[in-house]
């Protein structure tokens, strides 16, 4: 059985060489989407904000159809990209999903931008097709190469460097966000599409050091009018 020391080596929070921070915080994830919302591209606007409240794999996002997009219950579906295709029997897995809440904004503008609502009342065959399409096989999604180059270009505008300025550092930065905004381990675990949650569980390391960096800034506080007294 595999235990959290062997997670450790993939999924971790901080670089334990030089400690530095692998996530994105609340901080550059606010600069990120202002610089999303600058774009020329709406489609690209679209493409980081999906990111930004999916907390989806690039590649996850990218095959992101119109008819995974649920009006009534302001969500998205995404397919969750397995790293292990084959069960122990060698048999490929079943196609597993999950439905992630995002703001209702984003929903009217994606249906604004591809005219969803639309398209489910004539029931368009386009809606199965990719959002994000490749300009050579429209049925086919944007390559995930294309897909990183357009994150990238937002995060050099909004000024966003380091080891966190990564496509895993963005899909952290959900994961912190969500395990600071008191999501248990077991619902985040559905939400970021992990097979166990022991995987989820590093997202716990990093409420202890940020609950602690708040407790101190409340102290500060204290202190300082403890002394205008």
């Amino acid at each position: 059985m595999e235990t959290m020391t062997e997670f450790a080596s993939e999924m971790r929070l901080f670089d334990p060489a030089s400690g530095q921070r692998l996530y994105m915080d609340a901080r550059e994830r606010e600069l990120f989407l202002n610089a999303a919302n600058e774009q020329p591209s709406r489609g690209h606007r679209l493409f980081c904000q999906v990111l930004h409240w999916t907390g989806a794999r690039i590649t996850e996002a990218l095959e992101l159809t119109g008819d995974r997009i649920n009006f009534d219950r302001c969500s998205i579906t995404l397919r969750t990209i397995k790293k292990n295709k084959l069960t122990k029997q060698g048999q490929v897995k079943a196609p597993v999903y999950r439905q992630i809440p995002v703001p209702a904004e984003l929903i009217d503008a994606l249906d604004l931008l591809f005219d969803l609502r639309g398209k489910h009342r004539r029931r368009c065959a386009s809606l199965a097709l990719p959002l994000w399409p490749n300009q050579n096989d429209p049925k086919r999604p944007m390559s995930r190469a294309t897909g990183w180059r357009v994150v990238k270009r937002v995060l050099d505008a909004a000024g966003i460097e380091g080891p966190q300025a990564s496509p895993k550092g963005f899909r952290h930065g959900f994961g912190v966000a969500m395990a600071l905004g008191g999501r248990d381990i077991y619902t985040l675990q559905k939400l970021m599409g992990h097979e166990r949650p022991e995987t989820t569980a590093i997202y716990l390391q990093v409420v202890g050091q940020e609950a602690h960096d708040l407790q101190m800034s409340y102290w500060n506080q204290a202190n300082k009018s403890w002394g205008k007294q």
